[in-house]
């Protein structure tokens, strides 16, 4: 009886994995397209409004993983907050290699 449980327990954090790996490819396809502008230099200004929304995205991922009710959202609500913090700091470090300035 328990192996089954265990069974269905493997199965179901599967199904979850699946579905969260999804919506962060999705996520991730959008990071990406925002990326390839950024192969360029940075302008100031639209440097300064790309670093202001992504802290404002890191904000609110934070924030929905605080208010998440749905367990199968966790996950998700998880990576995306690891996916933020981790274009946060790709923007601020780009910027400080291109000695923009600016307050956050």
């Amino acid at each position: 009886m328990y192996k089954s449980l265990i069974t269905i327990a493997i199965k179901i954090k599967l199904s979850m994995l699946s579905r969260v790996k999804r919506l962060i490819d999705i996520f991730y396809v959008n990071r990406q397209s925002v990326k390839i502008n950024m192969k360029t230099k940075l302008h100031d200004d639209s440097a300064i409004r790309l670093i202001q929304k992504a802290k404002k995205d890191l904000e609110q991922s934070k924030n929905y993983f605080a208010n998440v009710t749905d367990p199968d959202l966790v996950d998700y609500a998880a990576h995306k907050i690891l996916a933020n913090q981790s274009f946060y700091a790709y923007l601020l470090k780009k910027a400080k290699a291109e000695n923009i300035t600016f307050h956050v």
